[in-house]
């Protein structure tokens, strides 16, 4: 049996900080990932400590600690978040991670560069994370204060290779 490979979380910020926290949670909750590293891109005047806060609060919840870091990039520049993202991809595959991409809170530009760019370079991560919530104005609470029957987690990578 291969050895595991650390864990690298990436994400995208936008508008709601309870997507990405969410997001995260579900992630830890219901697929057991205890990523080593987390990766936020964030737009350069995006106010992100409450959503830092809460990224160390779950983590600390399942019993860990990840590195978190923070890549920013000008607002509304779409082609250097997939850059970046496409840059710090092949930096953790080249390290040995397993990578695991979170599209739920990103603005949809933001989310259609990454992912052009991720497959220019002929890279691929190991997991797509999208957290539906299929009701208009989702509540901005706590993902356990949420029906979880109405917000399911969705791997698009794995629904690809079935």
């Amino acid at each position: 049996m291969p050895p595991e490979r650390a864990q690298a979380y990436l994400t995208l910020a936008g508008r709601s900080g309870w997507a990405l926290l969410n997001t995260y949670h579900a992630v830890l909750r219901d697929r057991g990932a205890r990523p080593a590293e987390v990766h936020l891109v964030a737009w350069e005047e995006s106010r992100l400590g409450p959503v830092l806060e809460g990224l160390r609060l779950i983590s600390e919840r399942y019993g860990f600690s990840p590195k978190i870091s923070v890549i920013r990039v000008t607002e509304g520049d779409y082609a250097a978040a997939g850059r970046e993202v496409t840059g710090l991809v092949r930096s953790l595959v080249a390290r040995g991670f397993e990578t695991a991409l979170d599209i739920t809170p990103g603005r949809k530009a933001a989310i259609v560069s990454v992912c052009l760019d991720l497959a220019a370079a002929s890279l691929q991560v190991d997991h797509i994370y999208y957290l539906g919530l299929p009701i208009p104005d989702p509540p901005a609470r706590p993902y356990l204060l949420i029906p979880l029957h109405i917000q399911p987690l969705r791997d698009l990578v794995e629904e690809e290779s079935r």
